[in-house]
């Protein structure tokens, strides 16, 4: 038989599960800073016993899970062994005792300030504890006293931090701001070195356009100086004659040569750059400025669809940088008409509609077909009305349109000069200048914000 005063270890996790002892404290009390109150149900009221149907005085809980009033429980354990609730039998029959544990949860959350007790609260309840008519008047002055000195000591603690705090943003701000100005900076740079290499492009780009243009003409006074004169001949014959010219082989046979079609001289001065159609105006504006250079003076016709399209491209080649000369839109014999023969330098749109009228251009030495023609006739027909040294620039979109460029090729025995490559190169640099400008202006809104 062992001593009576052997140790002895009380854990009630072996006899009751915490979960049970947790729940059962949450239905019969509420935690309200560093004290416990009361739990009220949906309707107002307080937990109440199962067996007697009251409110609970003193609280105990048994293995099944729930509360019940001491006396009750007791009293239904000594003659029954189930569940006053399921009816189920009970695991053992040891009851423990509930209001002990609420003391001592108060007393612990009183001693360490836990559940968000601050001063503010244990002023309040100090106070509401010296309103109360029983509490004696040392009482109240010692808890009102004791609870000033912590709520001060509390403040001025705060106050501190708080300082604490405002110094820390202050220095974060001051840090964030100085990144800030770092990074724009940066950006600035990265902007200014971009925009430098675009216009670094485009001085070379101008510079090789220049030494083209003057190696054309180098080239073009050299071919005229090789030229030999042609031989005159003896006779006066007609060129049918001469066509015709009898060929005397040792059999005795004639056979006539057959004459063959010579190209008309504007079939050497013809271009083309198959492009897409949202590009067309770009570089239209880029070619009007070639043409402008290789010529003193010129008279540029461009040829478009309809009267609508002529009045749209007018608007935006008014915008343009690359058009410094009059800009007409002929739509009939009027005054625009006239301009455009009077002029020595000047540029205008024509329709097809107008162009049917059989309005004369033939003071045009540059044509520009912005819009291809629908046959060759019709190409041939915008050619053989101008100029006879007219210089030519098509700006096709679709295969059909190039399939017609090909049969105006095999039509003379001549080969357009393909621009397509000029045209590409100006295009990705006006979409870079684009960017760099889009750029410009982003980082302007950000030093202004």
């Amino acid at each position: 038989m062992a001593p009576v005063n052997d140790p002895r270890v009380i854990d009630i996790a072996g006899t009751f599960s915490l979960k049970s002892i947790g729940t059962s404290l949450s239905k019969l009390w509420t935690a309200r800073g560093c004290e416990l109150e009361a739990t009220l149900n949906d309707s107002g009221g307080v937990y109440v016993c199962p067996i007697t149907s009251a409110p609970i005085e003193s609280p105990v809980l048994l293995s099944d899970g729930h509360i019940y009033e001491e006396i009750a429980a007791l009293s239904w354990l000594q003659s029954k062994g189930t569940s006053p609730v399921t009816a189920l039998p009970l695991p053992h029959k040891e009851v423990m005792r509930l209001a002990p544990l609420a003391e001592a949860i108060e007393v612990f959350l009183q001693s360490c300030g836990a559940a968000g007790c601050c001063a503010s609260e244990q002023l309040e309840q100090a106070m509401g504890e010296a309103e109360m008519p029983g509490t004696p008047w040392s009482r109240k002055l010692s808890i009102l006293d004791s609870s000033l000195k912590e709520a001060s000591a509390e403040t001025k603690a705060i106050q501190e931090r708080a300082e604490e705090a405002r110094a820390l943003l202050e220095e974060i701000r001051k840090e964030y701001s100085l990144k800030q100005e770092s990074a724009v900076l940066k950006l600035q740079h990265a902007i200014r070195n971009r925009l430098s290499r675009s216009r670094q492009q485009e001085i070379a780009a101008v510079r090789l356009q220049r030494w083209w243009r003057q190696n054309r003409k180098h080239v073009a006074k050299k071919s005229k100086k090789r030229r030999k004169p042609q031989k005159k001949h003896a006779t006066n014959a007609n060129p049918e004659q001469v066509e015709q010219q009898e060929i005397s082989p040792t059999n005795g046979n004639h056979v006539q040569s057959i004459p063959r079609k010579e190209a008309p001289p504007y079939s050497k001065h013809q271009q083309y750059a198959k492009i897409e159609e949202k590009d067309k105006r770009a570089v239209l504006d880029f070619f009007l400025d070639q043409l402008m250079h290789d010529n003193t003076q010129f008279r540029i016709l461009v040829f478009v669809n309809t009267e609508e399209r002529a009045l749209g491209l007018r608007k935006v080649l008014h915008m343009s940088k690359g058009v410094r000369y009059p800009l007409l839109n002929i739509v009939q014999k009027d005054d625009e008409w006239k301009k455009f023969h009077e002029l020595p330098e000047c540029a205008a749109i024509i329709s097809e509609n107008a162009f049917r009228t059989n309005i004369d251009i033939t003071p045009a030495n540059m044509i520009v077909n912005f819009d291809m023609p629908a046959s060759v006739d019709d190409y041939l027909s915008r050619i053989s009305r101008s100029s006879s040294g007219v210089k030519v620039m098509n700006l096709p979109t679709s295969a059909e349109e190039m399939n017609l460029i090909r049969e105006v090729e095999k039509v003379y025995g001549t080969t357009f000069r393909n621009m397509e490559g000029v045209a590409k190169f100006k295009i990705i640099q006006n979409r870079k200048a684009l960017r760099n400008k889009l750029a410009a202006t982003g980082s302007q809104r950000q030093k202004l914000l």
